[in-house]
């Protein structure tokens, strides 16, 4: 090992430190903490600088196969077998991730996000039932009460400049995977920064959700106290 000749300091979150210390758990030598932050930044340095396309010898020959199949049924498609093919003899694995980069990409939905989202997802869909299921009566106290935010009580998404990952899913779990059909049709983007509310106002709901069971709505003052969250 290089001699250790630079100092910084870093931060944590609580959620990130307890994911580096399970990660330390792991190891059998169970490293300390600065000596697996340093382990770790050494690994996503290196899948870092080296983020070509990588296929075992099994693999070319079955993509081989594939784009000779691909060119003999003359099967119109977005991808290039000659590309695949050049790229694959030449060495230039690289230029499979710059031309395509809707497939070979190295994001992953963060779990935690995902969590989060169904979460919203799960509270937004009993809000809305019950402010339809209200009555006039309880529909005009809503309105009264609650700081105008457009519809009373809606769901509209995330913001696609700084949630888009979150965005991405609840699409996802709407159109592809047919979750929360409530929802389906909308455009999901609520043009302006929500989570953190969101997130307050579910901190608030997780108490709510137990009683919530056998068809029972929320009531009228929870919804209220709900949609003033901040």
């Amino acid at each position: 090992m290089a001699p250790l000749s630079e100092r910084f300091e870093m931060r944590l979150d609580e959620d990130l430190v307890k994911r580096l210390d399970k990660w330390r758990a792991e190891r059998s030598e169970l490293p300390s903490r600065s000596e697996a932050a340093r382990a770790l930044i050494e690994i996503g340095l290196i899948r870092a600088e080296t983020s070509n396309a990588e296929v075992t010898d099994g693999e070319k020959l079955i993509l081989g196969m594939l784009t000779d199949m691909y060119k003999s049924l003359k099967i119109k498609g977005e991808s290039d077998p000659d590309l695949i093919m050049s790229s694959i003899y030449g060495g230039h694995m690289w230029a499979l991730k710059w031309e395509l980069t809707g497939l070979l990409h190295d994001h992953v939905d963060d779990r935690r996000k995902v969590s989060e989202v169904v979460n919203i997802l799960d509270m937004w869909s009993f809000m809305e039932s019950a402010y339809e299921k209200s009555d006039v009566t309880a529909k005009t106290r809503i309105k009264t009460e609650c700081t105008p935010l457009g519809d009373p009580v809606r769901f509209h998404g995330f913001d696609g400049n700084n949630e888009s990952e979150h965005m991405g899913i609840a699409r996802f779990l709407i159109d592809k995977l047919d979750r929360f059909q409530s929802f389906k049709g909308r455009d999901m983007n609520s043009h302006c920064p929500v989570l953190q509310r969101y997130l307050a106002m579910y901190r608030k709901f997780e108490g709510m959700r137990p009683s919530l069971g056998g068809g029972r709505e929320l009531s009228t003052t929870q919804l209220i106290d709900l949609m003033n969250t901040r």
